[in-house]
C-alpha cells in the first residue's frame, strides 16, 4: 500500500490533517516531529519543516529516506502574483521554480532543471477537489517574504506565468523530483505580497492554511478509497 507524506512549513498548515489522523506513532527526526498514522484508508506520514528553501529540502529527503514515502503533497499559504488571485483563492502548481537561483544555474548544473514539474494527475486531484476558482499555475520559491509591489511586479515581469509567491515549495519539489517522488503543491492566498501583506498575512493566515490543508485531506481520502 501507498505511503503518503504531507509537508508543510508551519503547524498551522496541517494541523487539521493531524487531528484527523488515527493510529499515530510520533518519531522525531532532526529537530522536528514527524506523525505516522492514517487519514482514512491512506497510510500517512505528516511533518512540519520550518521556513525557507534548505529547511524544506532537508525535511522533504528525510521523509523520503526514513519513512518511504511514494507521494508528496506540499501544502501552505503563499502572497498573490496575478490579479483575481486574491485572499482566500487556491493555487495549485503545475511547475515551480526558484525566483532567487539565476536560470543559468538551474539549467547549467544538477539536476538540469529551470522549473520542477508536479504530477499531473496529483495537480488534477487537487484541482477537482478545490472546486471552482482554483488555478493551475506556476508557483514562485525564494528565501523573502514579498511585501512590497515594486518587487511583486519586478518578479512578475520576470515570471509573468507566476500565479503566487512562497518560500518552500519548489524546494520540495526539487528534493521529490531527484528522487523520482511524484508530487502535488497546494497553496492558499494569504496576503497580496505587497505593502499590505504583513498585516493581510495576520488576518488570512489560518483562513488559508486550513483551506489548502483541507483540500489535501479530501484528495488523500479519495486516494485511500481507490
Amino acid at each position: 500500500m501507498k505511503r503518503i507524506g504531507i509537508i508543510s512549513a508551519m503547524w498551522v498548515e496541517v494541523d487539521i490533517l493531524h487531528k484527523a489522523m488515527q493510529n499515530i506513532e510520533q518519531i522525531d527526526c532532526c529537530g522536528m516531529r514527524y506523525y505516522k498514522g492514517r487519514l482514512g484508508n491512506a497510510n500517512v506520514v505528516l511533518s512540519t519543516c520550518g521556513v525557507g528553501k534548505v529547511n524544506a529540502a532537508i525535511y522533504t529527503q528525510i521523509m523520503i529516506d526514513r519513512f518511504g514515502v511514494d507521494t508528496i503533497f506540499h501544502t501552505g499559504v503563499a502572497g498573490s502574483m496575478e490579479e483575481g488571485v486574491s485572499h482566500l483563492s487556491v493555487v495549485v502548481a503545475d511547475s515551480l521554480t526558484y525566483y532567487d537561483v539565476r536560470r543559468e544555474q538551474l539549467l547549467s548544473l544538477f539536476p538540469f532543471q529551470e522549473t520542477f514539474k508536479a504530477d499531473a494527475a496529483l495537480a488534477s486531484m487537487l484541482l477537482d477537489c478545490a472546486g471552482s476558482g482554483a488555478k493551475l499555475g506556476m508557483i514562485l520559491t525564494g528565501d523573502s517574504f514579498i511585501s512590497t509591489a515594486e518587487r511583486k511586479y519586478e518578479l512578475k515581469a520576470q515570471y509573468p506565468l507566476a500565479l503566487c509567491v512562497e518560500m518552500e515549495g519548489c524546494a520540495v519539489a526539487h528534493a521529490a523530483f531527484v528522487n523520482g517522488v511524484p508530487f502535488g503543491i497546494i497553496r492558499c492566498i494569504s496576503d497580496l505580497a505587497n505593502e499590505d501583506a504583513a498585516c493581510d498575512y495576520d488576518d488570512f493566515e489560518q483562513r488559508a492554511a486550513q483551506r489548502a490543508s483541507g483540500i489535501v485531506l479530501k484528495a488523500i481520502e479519495r486516494i485511500g478509497a481507490s
